[in-house]
C-alpha cells in the first residue's frame, strides 16, 4: 500500500500495475486502496470479466447508465459519461468536506481489478486519460496474462510503476497466523501452514480457517497449536484450487494429475511423458515449476495443488496411471522426495512395494517429520529382516510426536529381537536416548551397556565366522552408551579414556565406524566444554558434523545431538556471532527442524542476552521458547529455559512471574553441562527472591562440586552468577578460574575480576572497554562505575561509558568476520531483511513503527535487530547509524 501511494504522488507516475498470481492478495489490496482513497479523491472501480472482455466498454456499464444507447459504442460518448461521473463524485466530496480539492496529488482514481479481462476500448480510454494527467490508474492483472496493449504502453512511456506481489516468507507467514488467530502460534505450527501453502495468503487463510473449524488447530494455554500431523482438506481449499484450474485443457489436467501423483518428477521423464505443448501450458499457467537448485525435477508450483488434486483423482484412475507408468518411472526415484511420493502412491492404490524400499521411505518420512506417514509405511513391512528397523522408525516417529513412553515401549524388547549386530547397536542407542527423555536414572544406561555386551557375546557364539567383529562392535556400542551415562551424571573426567578408545581408529570403512566416531567426537565436544575448553569443543563438534552418514543413522537424532553440543560450546565460549550464524545456517526457527529443536532457538538467544546483561530482551526470548518447549522438548531444554527465565524475571523485579517459574521448574534430564547451568540459574533466581534463604550458599556449593570434578566451565558459571549477585568474596577465585578457561567470555571475566581484586581504576576502565566490545554489557557498566568510584569523580562513569562506546565502534571491524566498519562490509554481514530492519532502526524508528511498516510482528523486529547487533559486534541501536 505504501509503495502504491508513494508512486501515485510521484511527479511522473500516472499508473501502477500490480502483477500477481492467484491468492496473493491483489484484490484485497485494491479494496483497501479504495477505502483509504474514497474520502480524498473521486474513485471509480472497474472489475475485469472474461465474459465481458470482448464487449466494447462492457466493464464500464455501471457508469454508462442513462447514456444515449445510440452512442453506446461511441468512444466520445463513453468519455463524456466517465468525466461526468468523476465530476459528480468530485462535487460530492466538496460538499462533504466543505473545502476545495487541490489539483495536484488529488487526481481522480480509477481502480481496475483483473485488468487482463477488460476490452481494448476501455483499456485505450483509460490509457489516454492517464497519459493526459486526467486520472490515476491502479490495476491488478494475472502474471500469466498480458495486459491489453494500450495499458502496457504506459509502462513503455515511463508513466507507470509495476509492483510484483510475492508469496509470504516464513517470517511473514508466522506473523500472518498470529494476527489471524489473535495470539501466539507455535513456530512449528505456523511453519507447517506456511510451507503447505507455499506462502500463498489465500491458501494460508483457508488452511488456518478450516483447521480451526475441524478442531485440528486449538489453543493450549495462550498458544495456538496444530495437531502434529495436520492435514486439512476442506471445501474452501478444493474450490480455490478448482478456480485456479478453470480453463485448463483436458490434456494439461491429465498431465497435472501425473505430476501430482508422482512429484518430484525427473525432467527427462516429464519431457518424455508430457507433450511440449502441454508442458508449456502448465508452465505458462505457473502450475508446475522446476525444483531448485539443480532444476532436474518438476514439481507442482504449490503443495496445496498436490494435496487437493490427489484427493480429487479417483483411485481407479490413479491405479491405472500407476500401472501404466510405474515401469517408466522406476529408475526415476533418485531423489528422496521422489522415492517417498512413489511409495506413498503405490500404497494408496494397493500396489506392491518391496520391504527394503518401504523401509527407506519410512525412514525418509521420519526424517522429514511426517511421523504419521512413517508409522503407516513401517506397518506395511512384513519381512523379518527389516522388522526391527521398522520398529525403530515407529519409535522415532512417536518420539517426534512427543509420545516418549510409547517410543520406549517399542524399544524395550528390541535387543531380544535383534538378529544382527547392526540392529542391536541401533536399537540400544535409540532406547538409551529415550530413557534420558523420560528422566530415567543414568544407572539404567549402564545396565543397557552391559546387556548390549551380553547380547553381542550370544550373537558371536551363534556366528563364529564373524565373532570377533561382533564383539568389537558390541563393545564400541556399549562404550557409547556408557558415555551417554557419564554425560547425564556429569562425570566428565571418566569420559576421556572411553572417547580415546573410540577415537583410536580413524578409518571409516563402515556405517557403524562412522557412527562410532561421530558419537565419540560429539561426546568429547561436551567434555571439553564442561572442563573449560569450549573453543576446542566447537572444533570437535564441527568435525562430528562433517562426517556423512546413511539415512538410517539420522533416525537416532544424530544431527540434533551434534548441533546441541556445538551451540553449547559456542555459547560457553561467548561467541554470540557464531551462535547467531549457526541458528541461521541450520534454520533453527524455520523448516522441519523446528519440530526437533523445539524452542531451542529461544534458549540460545536467551542465554546470549543474559550474558550480555539484557534482562528484558532475554526474558522475552525465553518466554517464547517456553511456549514451544512446554509442548515438545526432545532436546531436554525446558528446565534450563525455565531457570533462566526465572532469573531474568527476578532481576527485573517481576516477582510474581519469577516465583511461579521457580515453582513450575522441573529439572531437565539431558547432558549435565546444561543441567549444571540450569541449577545455577535456579539458585540465583531464588537468592534474588529471598536473599536470606540459603540459595547463595547452594550456588557456591555447586561451584565447589564443579571444581572437585574438574569442570572449570561449570565452576566459572556458578561463580560469575554469585559475583553478579554481589558476592565479592569470590572475586579472586573468579579471576583464577576464568584465566584457565577458553573463550572471550572467560577472558572478559578474568580481566574484570582481576581489576576488581587489585582495586585498579585504570584496569577497571580497560576491562569495561573489553567487556563492552565482547557484548557483556552488564559487567561493563559495573566496571565503569567501580572505576569512577575509585577515582572519586561522579562524572567519570558517564564519560568513560561514552569513551568505551566510541572505542567499540572502532573495533567493530576486528570483531566481525569482514570489514564491518565499512558500510558495504556491514551490509555483507547482514541478510536483506536484517539490513532493512537495521536501517529503519538507525533512522530513529521504533520497533512498533518498523513492524507496522514492514507488516511483521514486533517480536520479529526484535529478533532481526538482535542478530544484526551480534553480527556487527555492537551493543544496541545507538551504534547502528555509525556502523551502517
Amino acid at each position: 500500500m505504501a509503495d502504491i501511494l508513494t508512486a501515485l504522488h510521484a511527479e511522473e507516475c500516472r499508473a501502477v500495475f500490480i502483477t500477481s498470481d492467484r491468492g496473493l492478495g491483489a484484490s484485497t489490496i485494491l479494496r483497501r486502496l479504495v477505502e483509504v482513497s474514497i474520502e480524498q479523491v473521486p474513485v471509480l472501480t472497474v472489475h475485469g470479466s472474461q465474459s465481458l472482455a470482448r464487449i466494447p466498454y462492457g466493464v464500464l456499464a455501471p457508469y454508462l447508465v442513462g447514456m444515449d444507447t445510440c452512442s453506446g459504442d461511441s468512444r466520445l460518448g463513453v468519455l463524456r459519461q466517465l468525466l461526468s461521473e468523476i465530476e459528480r463524485l468530485r462535487e460530492n466530496l466538496k460538499d462533504n468536506r466543505n473545502a476545495e480539492l487541490s489539483n495536484r496529488g488529488n487526481l481522480p482514481l480509477v481502480v481496475v481489478d483483473d485488468a487482463h479481462f477488460i476490452d481494448e476500448g476501455t483499456a485505450e480510454l483509460l490509457a489516454v486519460l492517464a497519459k493526459t494527467g486526467t486520472i490515476n490508474v491502479v490495476l491488478s492483472h494475472s502474471s500469466r496474462d498480458e495486459l491489453p496493449e494500450p495499458l502496457s504502453k504506459l509502462w513503455t512511456a515511463g508513466v507507470a510503476e509495476n509492483i510484483f506481489l510475492r508469496p509470504l516468507n516464513q517470517e511473514q507467514g508466522h506473523a500472518f497466523c498470529q494476527n489471524m488467530l489473535g495470539g501466539p502460534v507455535l513456530q512449528a505450527t505456523s511453519w507447517h501452514f506456511w510451507s503447505t501453502a507455499a506462502g500463498n495468503p489465500l491458501f494460508l487463510y483457508l488452511l488456518v480457517t478450516e483447521a480451526v473449524e475441524q478442531k485440528l488447530l486449538v489453543r493450549r494455554g495462550q498458544t495456538w497449536v496444530g495437531e502434529p500431523q495436520l492435514k486439512v482438506h476442506g471445501r474452501g481449499l478444493e474450490d480455490a484450487v478448482r478456480y485456479v484450474l478453470r480453463g485448463l485443457s483436458v490434456e494439461a489436467q491429465q498431465a497435472l494429475n501425473l505430476v501430482a501423483l508422482s512429484e518430484p518428477l525427473n525432467v527427462s521423464s516429464f519431457r518424455e511423458l508430457v507433450p511440449d505443448t502441454v508442458s508449456k501450458e502448465l508452465l505458462d499457467w505457473r502450475l508446475v515449476s522446476y525444483q531448485p537448485p539443480e532444476s532436474t525435477f518438476v514439481v507442482l508450483a504449490n503443495p496445496i495443488y498436490g494435496e487437493v488434486i490427489r484427493e480429487l483423482v479417483p483411485v481407479t484412475q490413479s491405479r491405472l496411471l500407476h500401472e501404466q507408468l510405474v515401469s517408466d518411472l522406476s529408475g526415476d526415484a533418485d531423489s528422496k522426495e521422489s522415492l517417498l511420493r512413489r511409495v506413498l502412491w503405490a500404497v494408496e492404490v494397493g500396489a506392491e512395494v518391496d520391504d527394503h524400499t518401504m523401509l527407506r521411505a519410512a525412514v525418509l518420512a521420519s526424517k522429514m517429520f511426517q511421523s504419521a506417514t512413517a508409522i503407516v509405511l513401517a506397518d506395511h513391512i512384513v519381512d523379518g529382516q527389516y522388522k526391527l528397523r521398522a520398529t525403530m522408525v515407529k519409535a522415532r516417529a512417536k518420539y517426534n510426536l512427543g509420545d516418549y513412553r510409547g517410543a520406549f515401549k517399542l524399544m524395550e524388547a528390541l535387543l531380544e529381537d535383534g538378529a544382527n549386530i547392526d540392529d542391536m547397536l541401533f536399537g540400544s542407542m535409540l532406547r538409551a536416548s529415550t530413557r534420558s527423555v523420560l528422566g530415567m536414572s543414568p544407572s539404567t544406561l549402564w545396565t543397557d551397556a552391559q546387556e548390549l555386551r551380553e547380547a553381542g557375546e550370544k550373537l558371536a557364539k551363534k556366528d563364529p565366522e564373524h565373532a570377533n567383529a561382533i564383539r568389537v562392535r558390541s563393545q564400541d556400542g556399549a562404550i557409547i552408551i556408557e558415555l551417554m551415562a557419564l554425560s547425564r551424571s556429569g562425570n566428565y573426567s571418566k569420559m576421556t579414556a572411553l572417547t580415546s578408545l573410540l577415537l583410536a581408529e580413524q578409518e571409516l570403512p563402515t556405517d557403524s565406524d562412522r557412527l562410532k566416531l561421530t558419537m565419540a567426537l560429539a561426546m568429547d565436544s561436551e567434555r571439553l566444554t564442561a572442563q573449560g575448553f569450549p573453543v576446542q569443543g566447537m572444533r570437535r563438534a564441527a568435525e562430528a558434523y562433517a562426517i556423512e552418514h546413511v539415512e538410517e543413522n539420522d533416525v537416532y537424532f544424530l544431527p540434533e545431538s551434534i548441533l546441541l553440543r556445538q551451540l553449547t560450546a559456542v555459547l560457553c565460549a561467548g561467541d554470540w556471532a557464531t551462535a547467531s550464524n549457526i541458528m541461521e545456517k541450520f534454520s533453527l526457527e524455520t523448516g522441519p527442524i523446528v519440530f526437533s529443536f523445539g524452542g531451542g532457538a529461544g534458549v540460545v538467544r536467551g542465554m546470549a542476552l543474559l550474558r550480555a546483561g539484557k534482562m528484558t530482551e532475554a526474558l522475552d526470548a525465553l518466554t517464547a521458547g517456553l511456549q514451544a518447549l512446554q509442548l515438545s522438548d526432545p532436546q531436554q531444554l525446558l528446565g534450563y529455559c525455565t531457570a533462566m527465565a526465572a532469573y531474568a524475571a527476578a532481576q527485573l523485579g517481576q516477582v510474581e512471574l519469577a516465583v511461579r517459574l521457580v515453582a513450575e521448574h522441573v529439572e531437565s534430564t539431558g547432558m549435565f553441562v546444561v543441567v549444571a547451568h540450569e541449577r545455577a540459574f535456579v539458585s540465583a533466581a531464588m537468592h534474588v527472591l529471598e536473599p536470606d534463604g540459603g540459595a547463595l550458599a547452594e550456588l557456591l556449593a555447586q561451584a565447589d562440586a564443579a571444581r572437585d570434578s574438574g569442570s572449570a566451565m561449570l565452576e566459572l558459571n556458578a561463580l560469575v552468577l554469585a559475583l553478579e549477585l554481589g558476592e565479592s568474596s569470590v572475586v579472586e577465585r573468579v579471576a583464577q578460574v576464568a584465566a584457565a578457561v577458553e573463550g572471550s567470555w572467560a577472558a572478559c571475566m578474568a580481566q574484570y575480576a582481576d581489576a576488581v581484586h587489585r582495586r585498579d581504576s585504570n584496569a577497571l576502565a580497560q576491562a569495561g572497554d573489553f567487556l563492552e566490545q565482547a557484548g557483556v554489557l552488564g559487567f561493563a557498566q559495573r566496571a565503569f562505575k567501580k572505576s569512577a568510584s575509585l577515582r572519586g569523580n561522579s562524572t567519570t562513569a558517564h564519560k568513560m561509558a561514552l569513551k568505551a562506546r566510541k572505542n567499540q565502534r572502532k573495533v567493530v571491524a576486528s570483531l566481525a568476520p569482514s570489514n564491518a566498519s565499512d558500510k558495504a562490509g556491514a551490509k555483507q554481514l547482514l541478510t536483506k531483511r536484517e539490513l532493512q530492519v537495521a536501517s529503519l532502526a538507525a533512522s530513529g524508528m521504533s520497533d512498533r513503527d518498523i513492524a507496522q511498516q514492514l507488516t511483521i510482528a514486533a517480536r520479529t523486529v526484535e529478533g532481526h535487530l538482535y542478530r544484526a547487533y551480534t553480527k556487527l559486534g555492537i551493543s544496541g541501536r545507538d551504534d547502528l547509524a555509525d556502523v551502517l
